[in-house]
């Protein structure tokens, strides 16, 4: 059973406890803190809670919200001194120095938590053994999508996205009509839409469209996934 402890600065994060408890079998949440922003852009110490430091030795999985440099920064350092076997997933990096930084720490960074898949952590995924757990449950999206006369009867989800948009999709394909595959797909992936998805919000200093690529690995999920019975 993997822990998972989340950290955001913000308003983001905030759907991990209801997509884990809710899907994870062999995950567990085990809290989400809120720390503050420092209003600079560059900060020379950050100092966490005590509470929040006892947590992180407790954890098997560190996900960060956390939009500031900064409190990403300090955070991933903290974490990788207090507890050597954490595995740390960076959510809201912001460019490829800050990327380049957080390397050092080990720490995980994907274009986003949809597209986290086993490919992204690489070696890492050995070094840290409880990646494995997480990433059978959550990371890039997974799904059976069974179809009969034309109709989807039922949607397993193998693995869903972290903030369980996998999971509201499935839900809402239920009943859909199968005439065009390429359609039908394309129709199923814009449903997270309604969630509504937050890719490319979080990552605030990027202008490429992270939503479309969100929206992709969807469909790419839902055309791999059908079974005509």
């Amino acid at each position: 059973m993997a822990k998972i402890l989340v950290v955001t600065d913000g308003a983001y994060g905030y759907r991990i406890k209801g997509t884990i408890n809710s899907f994870g079998k062999k995950n567990k949440f085990i809290g989400i803190y809120k720390i503050n922003k420092p209003d600079d852009l560059i900060v020379d110490d950050i100092e966490f809670p005590d509470e929040l430091l006892e947590k992180i030795k407790e954890a098997d999985i560190l996900l960060l919200y956390t939009q500031h440099p900064d409190n990403t920064y300090y955070l991933c350092y903290e974490a990788r001194r207090l507890n050597k076997d954490i595995a740390i997933i960076v959510a809201t990096w912001s460019g490829e120095g800050e990327k380049k930084e957080l390397k050092k720490f080990d720490a995980i960074c994907p274009e986003e938590m949809c597209l986290l898949d086993e490919n992204e952590v690489g070696s890492l995924i050995d070094k840290y053994p409880k990646l494995k757990e997480f990433l059978e449950e959550f990371g890039t999206p997974k799904v059976k999508v069974y179809v009969k006369d034309n109709k989807v009867i039922d949607v397993e989800v193998l693995r869903t996205s972290i903030c369980g948009s996998t999971l509201f999709m499935a839900k809402l394909m239920k009943g859909m009509e199968v005439n065009d595959i390429e359609e039908f797909a394309k129709k199923s992936a814009m449903l997270i839409q309604r969630y509504p998805c937050v890719a490319g919000k979080i990552k605030i200093f990027r202008g490429d469209c992270r939503k479309q690529k969100a929206l992709n690995i969807h469909k790419e999920a839902v055309l791999e996934g059908i079974i005509f019975i």
